[in-house]
Formats: C-alpha cells, structure tokens, sequence
C-alpha cells in the first residue's frame, strides 16, 4: 500500500518526534537556554553557525528519509542540498543582523 509507506509513515514519525520534544521540553525547562546572555560577537558567531548547520543537518537528514529512501526521489538530495544552502545563508544573514539591531539597542 502505498498511502501507508509514502504518507501515514512519515506523518506519524514527525508526530512522535514532535511530542518527544514538547515531553523533553515539559521535563527540562530550562535546558538549551543559556544562564546568560551571549557576551561578544565571537560566541555569538559560533552560536549562530551551530543554530544554522545543525538545522542544515536536519533538514537534509529529513529529506535523506523521506524523500530519497521512503519516496525514492533520488534527485530531492541534490536539490536539497543547494536549496537548503541558499537558505542557510539567507537565515545566517538574518540572525547577524538581528544580532546587530539587538547590540545596537543596549
């Protein structure tokens, strides 16, 4: 059956990774914040570059499964992969210069 393999599975698998997240998040409220704001733009640089290639990373994993081994749309990776590299720099843009606004602000 294809519905099963190309929609029920990968809906359902998103689902449990969502309520995995908001049950973490229910039991660690306080985990992945840090206990201070990010002082200078070295930290804030690496903070930023961890933020957008640890998305980049998931977003390709996501495609890796769905996409190419589910589905098997072997092309959906190669076009990933330069897509998501023009998002990441359009989002690494953006973080800098909400970073910039906000220093600029205290």
């Amino acid at each position: 059956m294809p519905v099963v393999s190309d929609d029920l599975i990968p809906v359902l698998s998103a689902y449990a990774l969502l309520i995995g997240v908001v049950l973490y998040a229910i039991r660690h409220p306080d985990a992945g914040r840090p206990a201070e704001r990010v002082a200078g733009w070295g930290p804030r640089l690496r903070l930023i570059a961890i933020t957008v290639g640890g998305g980049y990373a998931s977003f390709l994993a996501i495609v890796l499964v769905f996409h190419v081994w589910i589905a098997g749309q072997r092309g959906a990776l190669v076009s990933a992969l330069r897509g998501g590299a023009f998002l990441c720099a359009v989002t690494a843009g953006a973080f800098v210069l909400g970073s910039a606004i906000e220093r600029g602000r205290r």
